[in-house]
């Protein structure tokens, strides 16, 4: 195939042999049809009547979005698009091999303007960051990269080969090499040396049993590390820090973070609400800059499945208003709703519980007091009418 032995080209003029509907079988293609993780190429057909997007779909069968009924077409390869997915694809190779070095397991590759590698391993954010590092080491060294094809049965000469051999159905494995650093079985298209890559930045990292991450090449991986470092040092600066002091700053940052989650905990589990008198329905309402979400909405629940009343609250910290009421005042959810709308707030809820956003939420606390017991004694024909 033209885009194994010629990856850098850009256009060609191939024959059609053979047509099904929109189906076209070419006699050969610069197009890569997709896999490994690498997507399919992005490429034009160019016919006698116009020009047309196409697509390879394997084995040389290409779609093509219009009637192209000449014997020969010009394919025009979306060149930016495959030349990104080329590099990252190298760049993947180049980046999970030292991973793979500290113990990580490949899960699933999924390239693009931002790529993705999920695996699984004892692998560490530090493991992470050395291995970008060596990365861009080894870019500016210009490693070598080629490709060639072996022999299935040729496996067992090459000990540091990275392959799933019982995925390999064919009797010829495509092999990706870069100099002095891996082997692994891949039928991607690649670049022929590291320093077309031109830089590599992990942009996102997810921990845990299955980890996750997110890196860019090139121009926009340039961009990021410069972005990074940019919000670093005005990080640093405005708090009057250092490189070596930043990470024990932030660390106290976190540990009093901790104890006042802890504070709030306590002091939503104690703290009174106000009550207060509408006809036969007790109004409870509670406002608190900082307050613990699921202790207060435990409380509030417990209140109104126990009592006739209605339980408001709010929470400055992170804009948050919440009601309870017992199943008996379904209209509240619409009244509660309501004022949230007018103030430019929204939510939602499930039973007899409502919570939503809303700038203030102290006074949001006190105006949907004063519209229930309103709406309750409309309702009721008077401060002391019957339910």
């Amino acid at each position: 195939m033209l885009y194994y032995q010629e990856p850098y080209r850009k256009e060609v003029e191939v024959k059609i042999l053979k047509r099904e509907g929109n189906r076209y079988l070419l006699s050969d293609t610069i197009l890569y049809p997709g896999g490994g993780g690498q997507p399919a190429d992005r490429g034009y057909a160019i016919c006698s009547n116009g020009k047309f997007e196409m697509r390879h779909m394997g084995n040389l069968w290409h779609e093509i979005g219009g009637d192209c009924r000449d014997e020969k077409i010009k394919i025009i390869l979306d060149w930016e698009y495959r030349y990104y997915l080329m590099r990252s694809h190298t760049a993947e190779h180049a980046f999970f091999r030292i991973l793979e070095n500290e113990g990580a397991r490949m899960g699933k590759v999924a390239l693009g303007e931002i790529s993705s590698i999920i695996f699984e391993g004892d692998v560490s954010l530090e493991d992470i960051m050395e291995a970008e590092r060596k990365v861009r080491n080894m870019i500016k060294e210009g490693r070598k990269v080629r490709a060639f094809w072996i022999d299935k049965k040729e496996v067992r000469n090459y000990p540091q080969l990275r392959i799933k051999i019982e995925r390999i159905k064919d009797d010829r494995i495509r092999i990706v090499e870069i100099e002095d650093h891996d082997l692994s079985a891949c039928k991607g298209v690649h670049v022929r040396n590291l320093s077309e890559i031109e830089d590599f930045c992990v942009v996102g990292v997810r921990l845990g049993k299955k980890k996750e991450v997110k890196f860019v090449v090139g121009e926009m991986a340039r961009e990021k590390h410069f972005e990074y470092s940019q919000k670093l040092r005005k990080l640093m600066w405005e708090r009057n820090q250092s490189m070596d002091s930043i990470e024990s700053y932030i660390g106290n940052l976190e540990r009093e973070n901790v104890e006042l989650n802890e504070f709030a905990k306590r002091i939503s589990n104690v703290v009174d609400f106000q009550i207060e008198q509408c006809g036969e329905l007790k109004i409870y309402s509670l406002y608190l800059p900082f307050g613990d979400y699921k202790v207060l909405q435990r409380r509030a629940m417990e209140i109104a499945n126990q009592e006739d009343a209605v339980i408001f609250y709010g929470l400055g910290e992170k804009s948050v208003v919440c009601v309870a009421y017992n199943s008996r005042y379904q209209w509240v959810k619409d009244e509660f709703l309501k004022l949230l709308r007018m103030r430019g707030g929204r939510g939602g809820g499930k039973g007899n519980f409502v919570s939503g956003s809303d700038r203030d939420p102290e006074s949001f606390v006190q105006e949907a007091k004063k519209i229930i017991c309103d709406k309750l004694i409309q309702l009721d024909g008077g401060e002391n009418g019957a339910h």
